[in-house]
């Protein structure tokens, strides 16, 4: 990541802080690690080596991290300031030291304390923390990270576009690969590796998930379908869709079907603008499913949601969320319904809003896919 784009975040949350009533963000959750340091690192999945920033609402960030990891953050992130330490156990004081470095023992800290956030610290560490720096009041900062990424700057628009791109080469190439007498796991090992072919990041996976809701794990006959969601990701940033195949040709209830589910994920782009609710977006969908012959969406069943750096961030396209969707956030319309067989029926496409309306960053979800 270049070293603007990351001072760019910096001087966005800082604006924020200043909004807010925050002197500083103490950031230990993997993606927020991610999002401020544009370094990938997969330490953070080593529970026993957190990493940490803090960024003050006025001037430079303190990075904490294990040693190792300190070279390649440097060439991803402008940090002038780090605190290091050689291995296990993680050293709490070192939060102290970086809180008394930039003066905030006074402060009042944002923290990851929000519905949808994730503390990088044990409860334990935390605690500890506290007690070294009884002058720090903590608050939940979450609306300021949710801020920050559900909309998308353009360079990371660029990036879930090659994602999408790379995840659609990838099951253009997967298909054909397919054979009767497969089962779920031995598709999902097809298309897995083809997203590794296609360039998909090797240290931060996607996603592979198939079946049809029926099927189990038995192997593919002539006649039966099965549906994939699956992405790959680019750089960090992921893709996030849906798509159908059938093993043999479809008859003309499958074709209807598969037109019903394509003609309502349509609708429901269609209806993504800026100044629209992500409820509004849920609505639509709904009454299109209703018009088809199904059941409505239930109160907080979604039918879309926002991707990034992780496959499912906010907002949530559902009747229960009032989101105004704005320019620059990412989003994976994907109506849904059940069959009276059980068989699941579900395609996603993803769009990112623009100032008219919104852009559709993948195509191809309304073919059923044929395996010969």
């Amino acid at each position: 990541m270049a070293h603007d784009v990351i001072a760019a975040r910096w001087a966005r949350a800082q604006s924020l802080m200043v909004k807010q009533g925050f002197d500083a963000l103490l950031i230990t959750e993997k993606y927020n690690f991610w999002y401020f340091t544009g370094n990938l690192t997969r330490e953070l999945e080593k529970k026993m080596r957190p990493m940490i920033v803090l960024l003050p609402a006025g001037g430079d960030p303190v990075v904490i991290v294990y040693r190792q990891a300190e070279k390649s953050i440097r060439k991803g992130a402008p940090v002038n300031d780090f605190l290091t330490y050689e291995d296990v156990p993680f050293p709490i004081e070192l939060v102290a030291e970086a809180v008394s470095m930039r003066g905030l023992t006074k402060a009042r800290i944002g923290a990851e304390f929000g519905q949808y956030e994730r503390f990088g610290m044990s409860i334990g560490q935390f605690e500890t923390t506290k007690e070294q720096l009884p002058g720090v009041t903590f608050s939940d900062a979450s609306a300021i990270f949710e801020e920050l990424r559900i909309v998308k700057m353009p360079d990371e628009v660029d990036l879930i576009r090659k994602a999408c791109a790379l995840s659609l080469r990838a099951w253009d190439k997967a298909v054909p690969r397919f054979e009767f007498g497969m089962v779920n796991n031995d598709l999902k090992r097809v298309l897995a590796a083809a997203l590794i072919e296609e360039g998909s990041d090797f240290d931060i996976a996607g996603h592979v998930t198939m079946g049809n809701g029926i099927h189990g794990n038995e192997p593919y006959r002539k006649g039966q379908t099965v549906w994939c969601d699956f992405g790959g990701t680019w750089k960090g940033y992921q893709a996030d869709l849906a798509r159908r195949a059938i093993f043999g040709e479809p008859d003309e209830i499958q074709a209807e079907y598969h037109r019903q589910i394509s003609e309502i994920l349509h609708e429901e782009i269609a209806a993504i603008r800026p100044g629209i609710r992500a409820s509004d977006v849920a609505t639509v969908a709904s009454n299109a499913m209703v018009k088809a012959g199904y059941k409505p969406l239930s109160s907080k069943k979604r039918v879309g949601h926002g991707v990034g750096l992780c496959a499912a961030e906010a907002p949530s396209l559902s009747l229960a969320d009032d989101t105004i969707l704005m320019p620059g956030m990412v989003l994976t319309p994907e109506p849904r319904f059940d069959l009276p067989t059980g068989e699941r029926m579900h395609i996603e496409e993803m769009v990112v809003v623009t100032e008219t309306g919104c852009e559709v960053l993948s195509h191809g979800a309304d073919r059923l896919a044929v395996v010969a």
